[in-house]
């Protein structure tokens, strides 16, 4: 999903840059505020794991690849404005040091799956979660991993389809064939996001309990002796 250099028109590098740019001051200004210094080894450890997750790719149409994202997991588990931060900090360093993705296009993949695949799963989470009033944790957790997966593919097509003549391929072609790909990733990228969760939940619910996310949604989550899930409202 990576899109190097050469594959966008000015008009759509421009554009994504103008529109990450907004997010990024957003949310880097509110990562000072509300990132807990105790999630910071968390951040560390889930920035590593999705770096080198996305490092393992197979090539999609000319010019992109399709691979497992941690946007959803990122912004589920520790909040959208330190998941995009985390997220942005992954693609950076891919674009700089490994040529995954290109410097014209880093707004565009930022947009992506920093912006798209990162706060869209963190809004279908907390909405589902709340209208289930904390029961369906994760099946709020798969679906926004679904779901932002999807998206994310969804826009570098859009992206590049509208590249034209710059990118060979219309928006006929670059959509479906993205969307196609990355609707059996994110079947994987849903399992993923809700087995990390639950990883978190069992082993270390009173560092999750720090995330902008479940205090946002007031839950107290704890392990019955028997080994079972305990959701309460704090």
């Amino acid at each position: 999903m990576h899109i190097p250099d050469g594959f966008l028109s000015p008009s759509v590098i421009l554009t994504t840059y103008i529109l990450v740019l907004i997010f990024w001051a957003i949310s880097f200004r509110k990562v000072r505020r509300e990132l807990d210094e105790r999630m910071v080894p968390l951040m560390a450890l889930l920035t590593a794991l999705f770096f080198a997750a996305q490092m393992m790719n197979y090539p999609v149409i000319g010019g992109t690849t399709a691979h497992l994202l941690g946007g959803p997991s990122l912004g589920i588990l520790l909040g959208p404005s330190t998941g995009l931060t985390s997220m942005t900090i992954i693609l950076v360093l891919q674009c700089l040091l490994f040529g995954d993705g290109g410097i014209t296009a880093l707004g565009a993949n930022v947009l992506n799956m920093g912006v798209a695949g990162v706060i869209i799963p963190y809004v279908l989470f907390v909405l589902i979660v709340r209208a289930t009033k904390g029961k369906q944790l994760f099946i709020g957790a798969f679906i926004g991993g679904l779901v932002g997966d999807v998206l994310a593919a969804v826009l570098a097509g859009l992206e590049l389809g509208l590249s034209v003549p710059t990118f060979i391929y219309g928006v006929s072609i670059a959509v479906p064939a993205m969307a196609i790909h990355h609707s059996i990733i994110g079947v994987a990228e849903g399992f993923v996001t809700a087995a990390l969760l639950r990883l978190l939940i069992t082993s270390r619910p009173e560092v999750l309990s720090l995330s902008p996310t479940f205090k946002s949604l007031s839950l107290d989550l704890k392990i019955s002796h028997g080994g079972g899930l305990k959701i309460e409202k704090s």
